[in-house]
């Protein structure tokens, strides 16, 4: 097991797609008709003359036509740096449905763990939906980070709550401290919150040296290679309070809003073996870390 130390990685995930020829599609031209193979892409129109790329959803229909980059090729059309089709790395089964660079945030592009991660579509401004006058999403100027709970031990404990329920309730307590409108809807950030408040600078305010707990549920590219998060990474879910069976990743604030994180790539638990923990560098016991809180995904309005 080793232990690593990132700063800002980040993974851009690159899919080619090769487009079959439109007249065996079985489809009318709009992708609401004919039988077709799910996954099967076809050619389709795009404006000014250019080919783009359509999906097979279920097995009877096609999605809408995906232009973006791509170019015609005599007949075939060849995404590059997309993100359609591919499945998310945090084994959900959900993919990402647009283009790489269309300035869209599509699921799975600021998971950084998922192939279909794309830098320059995370925390991009969506004018899709939202202000139709401005074309500004709505979502756009509300902060993900709120406040932090200090000096939390891996055990997580308010009153008679332990672990991550324990952590929810410290949460909204730090939230209705700083004067949150709704601290009932405050929550311990995931490690893609963090990521993503990190980007915004979000987090200047905190004091250099702080270290604080890393809740993370989502793969993270630790080395190059997408490493599954689990229980033993995470403390077992913050139940745990000795070095020997489970470890607790972090993150330091060396000041200014930067961000170093320390990943677990073994975050194998099963209450029994103890070779999968690494005492001294990503301890649970000993140590005493903040609870970094986040308000809830914002969801842009229609």
């Amino acid at each position: 097991m080793q232990l690593y130390r990132l700063l800002g990685g980040s993974l851009l995930g690159l899919l080619g797609g090769i487009a079959l020829a439109c007249g065996g599609s079985g489809e009318d031209g709009d992708g609401s008709a004919g039988s077709c193979v799910a996954g099967q892409q076809v050619a389709c129109a795009c404006p000014g003359g250019g080919s783009g790329v359509q999906v097979c959803l279920d097995g009877s229909s096609f999605g809408p036509c995906q232009c973006g980059d791509v170019e015609p090729t005599g007949g075939e059309a060849t995404e590059s740096a997309t993100d359609t089709d591919v499945d998310s790395a945090d084994g959900t089964g959900t993919t990402g449905g647009g283009l790489c660079g269309n300035g869209v945030e599509d699921p799975g592009e600021c998971d950084m763990g998922n192939p279909a991660f794309c830098a320059a579509d995370c925390g991009a401004v969506d004018d899709t939906a939202g202000d139709s006058t401005t074309g500004e999403d709505s979502c756009a100027s509300e902060p993900i980070y709120v406040a932090n709970v200090p000096s939390v031990a891996s055990r997580w404990e308010s009153g008679a709550l332990i672990g991550f329920a324990a952590g929810q309730e410290l949460c909204r307590q730090a939230a209705t401290g700083v004067g949150h409108p709704d601290p009932m809807s405050v929550t311990v950030c995931d490690y893609q919150q963090v990521v993503m408040a990190a980007a915004k600078g979000e987090f200047a305010a905190i004091p250099g040296g702080t270290t604080a707990w890393l809740h993370r549920t989502t793969n993270a590219d630790i080395g190059g290679v997408p490493t599954a998060p689990g229980t033993g990474g995470r403390c077992v879910d913050w139940t745990y309070q000795t070095n020997h069976i489970s470890d607790g990743e972090y993150v330091d604030f060396p000041g200014g809003g930067a961000v170093n994180y320390f990943f677990d790539n073994d975050t194998f638990y099963d209450g029994v073996d103890t070779t999968h923990t690494q005492p001294g560098l990503l301890e649970c016991g000993t140590q005493m870390r903040a609870i970094l809180c986040c308000n809830p995904p914002c969801m842009p309005e229609g």
